[in-house]
């Protein structure tokens, strides 16, 4: 049996996740957006079907996801309630990708007792590589907390996280592809100082990274023992290790982190 997936908004998050849902066999993708061009374009690429109006999503949809902007979201709401009776919207999972907005905010308007998830990708979701956070509220159930990692898992890796930890999760894994971006850039701009073509510098600096992060995940081995197995003794590497302390590299990173999640919370609360 096909299980009917519905996603309002085709923008660049919401099409990413909703592209990895549609390579899942045996499901049913329709999806919506205020713009319907976006929507034709998403199916042009993906099979799925393109609905005109966020009814027919709803009406033809087990599990609703919601990718609009954190300003459309009260009035998206609204137009759920309008649609669906209490009865029936209270056995749909709704999927929230809007940023900031807590489950509770979701539940004021579609009832206390809906099922809601709510999720933090980020962006290397439009390569399948993103880090997803997942959140349910206690009226989901265990099976649909699992149907809906199956549906997210082609888009990246997905981990169940108690809700309180999103606004830290947005510093570490929502913001952090920036991160990794500036030290990439960084490194980049060292091989270029020592001769390297600008495209081949990017290729050499982002590969280093990828298979340094490949390394923790696979291996299971704590980072500080990874990099002390590429320090070997009065080698290069600990020179390079040794300016990156002097220089406070970890400290700066924290610091970076903490600045994020001290925003995410003032956006958090302005938002709820």
């Amino acid at each position: 049996m096909k299980r009917r997936i519905g996603c309002i908004g085709c923008g660049v998050m919401g099409s990413a996740l909703m592209g990895a849902v549609c390579k899942v066999e045996h499901t049913e993708v329709h999806v919506s957006d205020v713009d319907f061009s976006k929507a034709e374009q998403f199916v042009a690429e993906n099979k799925s079907i393109a609905e005109k109006t966020n009814r027919s999503v709803l009406q033809n949809s087990e599990y609703v996801f919601l990718a609009v902007k954190p300003n459309y979201l009260m009035s998206v709401l609204d137009e759920i309630c309008a649609v669906l009776s209490k009865e029936e919207l209270n056995k749909k999972v709704f999927v929230s990708i809007v940023a900031g907005v807590r489950i509770s905010k979701i539940a004021e308007k579609l009832g206390e007792k809906a099922k809601i998830i709510r999720i933090m990708p980020n962006t290397p979701a439009i390569v399948n590589e993103a880090m997803i956070a997942l959140s349910p509220n206690e009226y989901v159930s265990g099976d649909e907390i699992n149907t809906v990692e199956d549906l997210l898992i082609n888009a990246g890796s997905v981990q169940v996280v108690p809700e309180h930890l999103m606004d830290g999760i947005t510093a570490i894994s929502g913001s952090g592809p920036a991160y990794g971006y500036l030290f990439i850039e960084a490194l980049a701009d060292a091989a270029v100082k020592f001769g390297m073509s600008r495209k081949q510098a990017f290729v050499f600096a982002a590969q280093t990274l990828k298979g340094a992060a490949s390394m923790v995940l696979k291996t299971g081995k704590h980072p500080g023992l990874l990099k002390d197995e590429v320090c070997s003794p009065a080698g290069t590497t600990i020179e390079a290790v040794h300016v990156l302390e002097e220089k406070g590299f970890r400290s700066a990173v924290i610091n970076a982190a903490v600045a994020a999640f001290e925003k995410a919370v003032l956006l958090g609360n302005q938002n709820n």
